[in-house]
């Protein structure tokens, strides 16, 4: 299709490979450090050569002129919970895919829940989305999360996870796992651009990104681990050159 092919060249490089920040956390966790200002730490990615930001719907008016021409908008449509919520895997609908084309969106993402109780009303939503994304000619990221604490990290989850975002319609996969040296596994069973999330973890996020990259994967989706960083702007500059092929340095990030 001509949107979705459009969309994730802007998303995605000629190289196939994508630097994506992800800056949703606050809907999820509230003001937390280095996303007080929205508008700041999308102007922070953009100047470093992020290839896209993920943002929630509110924030686009603040932060447009920041990231509009410079990188590509990915725009949370799932979410309605906080971490103040018992329950981990509860994620519901916050915006339309049409109402994503409205905003000028290049793609949406949206959660997957694996292993808990809230696996088939998020599976339902997940393939309910790739419908509707198909519709409107607008790539899907699906972020693949496994319910079972104990089972976050795990590989065969993950790559689970990973194939299971593959069937029910996805685009793009976001999952976890990167620092384990089976994480080949994932990209190797899932046929779509496999993009590593972050962490809070104390990994220099730009080792990490290497070491995935040469497990296949397509990318990072990183979020922490940059704008919790002392110098923001360094990190995605050193993470831009370790996805898309230059030696990138080590960063400094905040205690």
């Amino acid at each position: 299709m001509i949107g979705k092919t459009t969309r994730l060249a802007r998303l995605f490089r000629g190289d196939g490979k994508s630097v994506v920040i992800a800056l949703d956390h606050a809907q999820f966790k509230g003001p937390i450090n280095g996303l007080e200002s929205m508008s700041a730490a999308v102007q922070q990615a953009a100047a470093g050569g992020a290839d896209g930001v993920i943002l929630n719907p509110g924030a686009l008016e603040d932060c447009v002129s920041h990231y509009a021409g410079r990188c590509a908008l990915v725009l949370r449509i799932t979410g309605a919970s906080t971490d103040g919520n018992p329950t981990f895997d509860y994620h519901r609908s916050i915006a339309t895919v049409k109402r994503a084309a409205a905003l000028g969106a290049d793609a949406v993402i949206a959660m997957g829940f694996l292993g808990g109780p809230g696996e088939a009303a998020s599976l339902a939503l997940l393939a309910k989305l790739a419908a509707d994304s198909e519709r409107w000619g607008m790539p899907l990221v699906a972020e693949m999360l496994i319910a079972d604490p104990a089972r976050f990290n795990d590989i065969p989850s993950i790559a689970r996870g990973a194939r299971v975002a593959y069937e029910l319609g996805a685009d793009v996969v976001k999952v976890y796992g990167a620092g384990d040296p089976a994480f080949a596994e994932v990209p190797r069973g899932c046929p779509l651009p496999v993009l590593i999330a972050g962490g809070a973890g104390a990994e220099d996020p730009v080792a990490v990104a290497r070491g995935a990259m040469r497990s296949g994967a397509a990318g990072v989706a990183f979020g922490r681990t940059v704008f919790g960083a002392r110098d923001p702007v360094a990190v995605v500059r050193a993470l831009v050159a370790a996805v898309h092929g230059a030696e990138g340095g080590s960063c400094d990030r905040k205690a």
